[in-house]
């Protein structure tokens, strides 16, 4: 039966025995459907009180690790291996813990503006009519507020193209399942967002990786993954790419554009960081317009909680994309499609998303100053740092260093495709923070932390 080493571990007992049985998932130590101790004879085992035991499955179960079963015990939850990296993100400021993992907009920055447009649509004559159930694609207002959103980023977009969302990720999902089939592959950067990774395994669709370099994926590379792996779709972010940061110039972007045009390919282009990169190229759907489903949300230009976004659908793949997006969820929030109209209409986005890029770039400085010795980079508008670890550290031990720190990261390996070498790097975000002051907190102690050898962070702790 399995026993939890808790050696060298800070924090509550509950959460150093979650941390653990996270570490034994993740290392393979326990296997799908491994059967757990019963809370009883772990504490015994631990010599501590049955309701610590209690709380730290519970912390399991909710981290997605384990799963009980009324009459028969716990167990490991079927994938939750795959799972550990995102699922061992604590509540930011849990225990005291600072979160340097999740990008998100700066906290306190959109807080009036929400609580300012929330009033306003209390008072909204037809908010019956917002509060009911609509056309999976959105109301025609909501659709057209959107369609004006885009043309910042140089697209030709009309109301009766655009889809809204419940977030990027639901348009990623809906574009997956309706221009994929079980089992096909889909190609991506050689490092890709982790939320697109879970979607494919989910939907059993193996991903291949395309070569990359400082501006994202080649031509050469494209053209030749095409060629090999006989791939339909491909799923790319050429703005502020996550996590290496690469943004594509240009001529790259002309370059990429005729191998997909070329090859008849279905690119779905996120281009969630787009807005808050100030010099970013035309998107890849301006210049294959035809083939590319563009999406972006208001997670990362605006507010997480709004649970909005939006698709720009090639007229000839609207109809599937409307089947698998009603499927995936009927339809997004009206109230929140509602939220983001008024910005948009009133040019309250505009100014939103400059002020994100204003704090956001406050705080890099702050970063610059901290991690002055370290080799990173980034890039205007961009919510993370890629950070490259010194020797001897492997990003895998350092997450767990840094957890017995109190902070909390990113696995570099959520963004690695099927079983690629894991580079020895971190995505650092710098907007995750409530405060400069906390961010300036949290990167000295990381600093501190990746400066010494593993090994004698091990003795230390």
């Amino acid at each position: 039966m399995w026993s939890p080493d808790l050696t060298g571990r800070g924090g509550p007992k509950y959460l150093r025995i979650a941390d653990a049985l996270a570490e034994d998932i993740y290392a393979g130590r326990l296997a799908d459907g491994a059967r757990l101790p019963t809370h009883r004879d772990l504490a015994w085992r631990l010599g501590i009180t049955v309701g610590t035991v209690t709380r730290a499955y519970l912390e399991g179960e909710r981290r997605g690790l384990i799963v009980g079963e009324v009459g028969r015990g716990s167990f490991v939850r079927a994938g939750a291996r795959m799972g550990t990296a995102a699922a061992a993100m604590p509540t930011p400021g849990e225990d005291g813990v600072i979160e340097l993992g999740v990008n998100r907009t700066p906290p306190g920055v959109v807080t009036d503006a929400v609580a300012d447009g929330l009033a306003r649509l209390a008072r909204l004559r037809d908010l019956d009519q917002v509060l009911n159930y609509q056309s999976s694609g959105g109301l025609h207002r909501h659709r057209a507020a959107c369609a004006r959103w885009l043309e910042q980023r140089g697209l030709d977009a009309h109301a009766d193209r655009v889809a809204v969302t419940s977030g990027a990720e639901h348009a990623i999902a809906a574009s997956l399942m309706a221009y994929n089939d079980p089992g096909a592959p889909v190609l991506v950067e050689a490092l890709t967002w982790g939320g697109t990774r879970a979607l494919a395994a989910l939907l059993r669709m193996p991903l291949r990786a395309v070569p990359m370099d400082e501006e994202g994926v080649t031509p050469e590379g494209l053209d030749a993954a095409i060629r090999s792996s006989g791939a339909r779709v491909a799923y790319l972010q050429p703005t502020i790419q996550n996590p290496t940061t690469a943004v594509m110039g240009l001529a790259r972007r002309q370059a990429v554009a005729e191998v997909i045009r070329r090859h008849g390919l279905v690119v779905i282009e996120d281009d969630v960081y787009g807005l808050l990169h100030p010099d970013a190229a035309v998107p890849l759907a301006a210049l294959a317009p035809d083939q590319v489903i563009y999406v972006t949300s208001a997670s990362k230009a605006l507010c997480p909680g709004l649970r909005i976004g939006c698709a720009l659908i090639p007229p000839a793949y609207a109809a599937r994309f409307a089947v698998a997006a009603r499927a995936v969820n009927w339809m997004a929030p009206p109230p929140m499609a509602a939220l983001l109209s008024f910005w948009v209409e009133d040019d309250v986005a505009l100014d939103l998303t400059a002020r994100i890029r204003a704090e956001v770039e406050a705080r890099k400085a702050v970063a610059d100053e901290v991690l002055a010795c370290f080799d990173y980079r980034s890039t205007e508008g961009c919510f993370h740092l890629w950070l490259m670890l010194p020797e001897p550290w492997r990003a895998r031990d350092a997450v767990l260093a840094a957890r017995r720190h109190g902070l909390s990261l990113m696995e570099t390996e959520m963004f690695v495709p099927g079983r690629d070498t894991t580079p020895h790097a971190l995505r650092i975000s710098v907007t995750a923070p409530h405060s400069r002051d906390e961010l300036r907190s949290g990167l000295t102690r990381l600093r501190d932390l990746l400066s010494a050898p593993p090994e004698m962070r091990i003795m230390e702790a």
